[in-house]
């Protein structure tokens, strides 16, 4: 990005108009943004997805991922990835996807970095279990539906508006956090407002794929041979020269992101992509992989399911997390007064400000809260 020539802040249109320099004409534009629920005046010295992006990273609920377990928990070694450092391998895929594909870096950064803000504790298991909770009074729990609340209501770190005031298309992008991988069952559709929320999508499948082999690797779950009767890993490692577990990875994700660019830049022509209406209006994702490496992407996956999220080690943190939150689930639904004040004033309905509660811990404080009452 050219740099102004004196320290003398530009205003707004000129460092929007800096930062879209060189955006491919699909692209999300700074300049264009819908702006914010709750109008504030324009910063001089950044865009509206980096003043975005900065107060995600400050907010109080970005930091208790690091206390969030994403498949083993920490107590099973330091080396293990949490939720944050999840959230931070997403958000460099996201920001290396979207220059590559001349979509906006800002954008794609701010929605990879909110976009599990709303994840309860003990990982999918804990989501699992609350979502069963919530289902017994017709309600359910996403944790992407959470990360809305989280950055709509809960960080209330400003005096002139409730939660952070993120614009527009980052709150959209969060909406559409939704992919085919996460409902194999149904094969549900949902598409997109703009490229930038696709492609973390994506990002978020591959960042935690490549991790979690490098974990299972790491934790003896699986090996080096057993990978080898996976198709995807058997392309990597006939290019690798070094076989340690980290060339591994670095060749997992190097060959993911090779064939989803190119099979992108296929799409986009293919459905005549060059304007956003042309995103909003086409019927089929654009940032996809072609069908045989989604193939591929996906008997990687359910190896992984196999080898490393049904091994008897997570299946056992797994029911113990998911004891622990509904035991907390109950408690706090019989006991209310047990509920921070905000929550105990709240309008809500309990079940909803017990869930609200349960889903910003992190695991260490809700085995901690459980066992203090």
């Amino acid at each position: 990005m050219p740099q102004p020539s004196s320290d003398q802040p530009l205003d707004g249109t000129e460092i929007q108009s800096q930062l879209d320099q060189g955006l491919a004409s699909y692209a999300q534009k700074n300049a264009t943004s819908q702006g914010r629920a709750f109008v504030e005046t324009v910063d001089p010295r950044r865009g509206p997805f980096q003043r975005d992006r900065d107060r995600i990273l400050h907010a109080t609920a970005f930091r208790r991922l690091a206390g969030k377990m994403q498949v083993v928990s920490p107590s099973h070694g330091d080396h293990f990835r949490t939720r944050l450092t999840h959230t931070l391998e997403v958000a460099q895929l996201a920001r290396d996807l979207a220059r590559e594909l001349y979509l906006n870096e800002d954008l794609a950064e701010a929605i990879a970095l909110a976009h599990d803000l709303g994840h309860p504790p003990f990982g999918h298991a804990g989501e699992q279990r609350l979502n069963e909770k919530m289902k017994t009074f017709g309600r359910r729990f996403e944790h992407n539906a959470q990360s809305l609340r989280v950055v709509t209501l809960f960080e209330n770190r400003y005096q002139e508006f409730p939660g952070l005031n993120l614009t527009h298309e980052v709150l959209e992008g969060l909406k559409k956090h939704h992919t085919f991988f996460d409902h194999p069952q149904t094969g549900e559709s949902l598409f997109f407002p703009h490229l930038e929320a696709q492609l973390v999508d994506v990002a978020d499948e591959i960042a935690y794929l490549s991790a979690d082999l490098e974990d299972g690797l790491r934790g003896g779950f699986f090996s080096r041979e057993d990978l080898r009767q996976v198709s995807l890993s058997q392309k990597v490692f006939a290019t690798l020269q070094d076989s340690s577990r980290s060339a591994l990875i670095r060749g997992v994700i190097r060959h993911l992101f090779g064939t989803l660019v190119t099979a992108t830049r296929d799409y986009l022509k293919q459905f005549e992509i060059s304007t956003q209406e042309d995103v909003q209006q086409c019927e089929q994702k654009i940032v996809a992989f072609h069908s045989e490496d989604f193939g591929a992407f996906r008997e990687l996956k359910e190896f992984l399911t196999r080898e490393f999220y049904f091994s008897p080690t997570v299946q056992s943190a797994n029911d113990q997390g998911q004891k622990i939150v509904s035991d907390l689930f109950d408690l706090l639904h019989a006991q209310p007064q047990k509920l921070p004040e905000y929550l105990q004033v709240s309008t809500e309905p309990l079940e909803v400000r017990v869930c609200d509660y349960i889903a910003g811990m992190t695991d260490r404080f809700a085995e901690q809260f459980l066992k203090k009452n």
